[in-house]
């Protein structure tokens, strides 16, 4: 954007001097160079843009260079470019670019001194040597400030690194911890009565759900947002696993490609968590069952919802109001995420929970 402001002031310039040939160039180069911004927003592939920078500016200002006779302004444009882009290409090939770009500005030379052998710029060995050796100076001053950015960068990808490997050891302690959370309950469960041993194994199940997320954090890249769909997939695994193994209960899950911070996939697993239970307790006469999960996002707003397809419920609101801690805690997640929650009983219990995704 900075080298087509200049451009444009360039443009102007030379407009009034009626200098029309490198006023077309300047518009051809402002135009190509807006369509390479539109390519780096499009593909974000900036190494490449880079290259196609480097590309349309060179050609233009050795164009202008060999059009105007070395009386220009292009030829310092031309040492100043290689340092444009030091940060976005390799090295390697900022060497080899400097290296053409300065062999194509001495070919040039030779040819304006064969063709115009009266050109003072060509006669006089001084400004010769001033133009090479503060080519020489400003490469010199540019190579030292990209080793200094890549050794500031090195440093910063080692301590981002760092702290990578700080916070998936932190998920990782945190789900272990919680698993033995969980398994202590399990084995309290053990030699207690049928009603308290379902309370204990509801609440190991609450736990390993919670467990879950920072386990899903632990083992991708990404700290901050869980997928939604294979973390529903591993909670209605475990719950099927423990509450229905003899029974056919399929769960279908429909989610949009929303990332989820980790605070709205706990509410939204122990949400889950606890109406699953409830389905295949309570909400199927046969041994087959169908649960619906979809999470659809449209602005930022976020529909969850689960519908069981069982018996229902005559009173939804009835239910609703209970006493029941389930109850009490989808009410409660729900309110956490700062969203409204509906109940209803079309066919089987209908679930809808609407928040912000923030």
């Amino acid at each position: 954007m900075a080298v087509i402001f200049v451009n444009l002031i360039a443009m102007i310039i030379d407009f009034f001097a009626d200098k029309y040939i490198n006023v077309a160039i300047e518009v051809s180069v402002s135009v190509l160079l807006a369509l390479n911004i539109i390519y780096l927003l499009k593909s974000a592939k900036i190494q490449k843009s880079a290259y196609l920078f480097l590309l349309i500016i060179s050609t233009a200002l050795f164009t202008q260079i060999y059009i105007n006779h070395f009386a220009s302004m292009s030829v310092v444009f031309i040492l100043l470019l290689p340092l444009t882009t030091m940060l976005f290409i390799s090295f390697k090939h900022s060497l080899i670019i400097t290296f053409v770009l300065f062999l194509i500005m001495g070919i040039l030379l030779y040819i304006e001194h064969l063709n115009n052998p009266l050109n003072p710029l060509t006669q006089n060995s001084q400004a010769l040597f001033n133009l090479a050796y503060t080519a020489l100076i400003i490469y010199f001053f540019g190579l030292l400030y990209h080793l200094a950015n890549l050794k500031t960068f090195d440093e910063l990808e080692e301590s981002n690194r760092q702290k990578e490997l700080l916070l998936k050891e932190v998920h990782h302690r945190v789900k272990n911890n919680l698993n033995v959370i969980a398994s202590i309950i399990g084995l309290q469960a053990i030699g207690v009565s049928k009603d308290e041993k379902e309370q204990l194994l509801k609440s190991k199940t609450r736990i390993e759900s919670i467990a879950m997320v920072h386990e899903m954090l632990y083992r991708c890249d990404d700290f901050e947002h869980i997928d939604f769909n294979d973390y529903i997939k591993k909670l209605s695994t475990l719950l099927t696993g423990m509450y229905a193994q003899d029974r056919e209960i399929e769960i279908a899950i429909d989610a949009s490609e929303v990332p989820l911070s980790l605070d709205v996939m706990i509410h939204l697993g122990i949400i889950t968590n606890e109406l699953i239970t409830n389905s295949i307790k309570y909400a199927f006469d046969a041994k087959k069952g169908l649960i619906h999960i979809t999470l659809t996002c449209k602005d930022d707003n976020i529909l969850f919802t689960y519908e069981d397809g069982g018996r229902g419920y005559e009173n939804p609101s009835e239910l609703f109001n209970s006493k029941s801690l389930g109850i009490k805690l989808i009410k409660l997640s729900s309110k956490q995420l700062g969203g409204t929650l509906k109940l209803t009983s079309p066919k089987g219990l209908r679930y809808e929970i609407k928040f912000k995704n923030g």
